[in-house]
C-alpha cells in the first residue's frame, strides 16, 4: 500500500462503540479502465466482496464469516481491491485491542471503459451477466417468495431509433434507482440490465 493510502487511513478517527458505522454517499460511478482494476474485479471472491461492501460498511472478519472464509483471505482480497481504487476504508473501531478496519467500494456502480489491448477479445457484458446468473443461482432458495422478481425475456423488434430512446429511458430508471436513499433496514436488490441486439438467427423478417 502506498505511504499517502496508508495516512489517508490513519487520519480517519477511531470510533467508539457508542457511534455506529454509517454508509457513506459513495459517488454514482466509477470508470474501470486499468489492467490492474480489471484483474481485481475478475475475481470471484473479490466481486462477492464488492456486493458485500456495496450498500453496508463492513470489516475482513465480517466478510470472512459471511462467506465462509478466513480473515486473513478476505484482507488479502480487500487490500488488492483497495490499491486497485476499488474499495476504501471508510471508518474505523477498536476492537478487543484491534482497530477494526470498515470497507465500503469507491462507487455505486463500475463502468467499464477499457483498451482493447487490455480488453482482450473477451465480453465484459457477458462476465457481468455471467456474474449476475451466478449470484441469482446462490438467491433461488429465497427468490419464489419475493414478489419483485420479472423473470421474463421479451423480444421485440424496433427501430435503431426507438431502442436508442429505450436504452436511455432504461439508463435512466437505473439511475433513479440508484439515486434511492439508503435504507439500512432494506432488504438488497440486485438489478441486471441488458438490452441488446438479438442474434442474427432471429433478424429474418417474413419471406425476404
Amino acid at each position: 500500500m502506498a505511504d499517502t493510502d496508508k495516512d489517508a487511513r490513519d487520519a480517519i478517527p477511531v470510533l467508539p462503540d457508542s457511534v455506529p458505522v454509517t454508509m457513506p454517499d459513495l459517488p454514482l460511478r466509477r470508470i474501470i479502465s486499468t489492467e490492474q482494476q480489471l484483474k481485481a474485479i475478475g475475481d470471484a471472491t473479490r466481486s462477492r466482496i464488492l456486493g458485500i461492501i456495496q450498500n453496508q460498511p463492513a470489516t475482513a472478519k465480517q466478510i470472512a464469516d459471511r462467506l465462509a472464509a478466513t480473515p486473513g483471505a478476505i484482507g488479502h482480497h480487500l487490500h488488492i481491491l483497495e490499491a486497485a481504487g476499488l474499495a476504501q476504508v471508510v471508518a474505523r473501531r477498536l476492537s478487543r485491542g484491534i482497530v477494526a478496519n470498515y470497507y465500503t467500494r469507491t462507487a455505486r456502480i463500475f463502468v467499464y471503459d477499457l483498451p482493447h489491448e487490455i480488453a482482450g477479445a473477451g465480453s465484459v457484458d457477458l462476465d457481468i451477466i455471467t456474474t449476475a446468473r451466478d449470484e441469482l443461482a446462490d438467491a433461488l432458495v429465497s427468490i419464489a417468495d419475493d414478489p419483485f422478481c420479472d423473470n421474463a425475456f421479451p423480444h421485440v423488434r424496433l427501430s435503431p431509433e426507438r431502442a436508442k430512446i429505450y436504452q436511455e429511458r432504461i439508463r435512466a430508471l437505473v439511475d433513479d434507482i440508484l439515486a434511492e436513499p439508503y435504507d439500512p433496514t432494506g432488504a438488497v436488490y440486485g438489478i441486471l440490465v441488458a438490452m441488446f441486439k438479438s442474434p442474427a438467427y432471429m433478424q429474418t423478417t417474413g419471406d425476404r
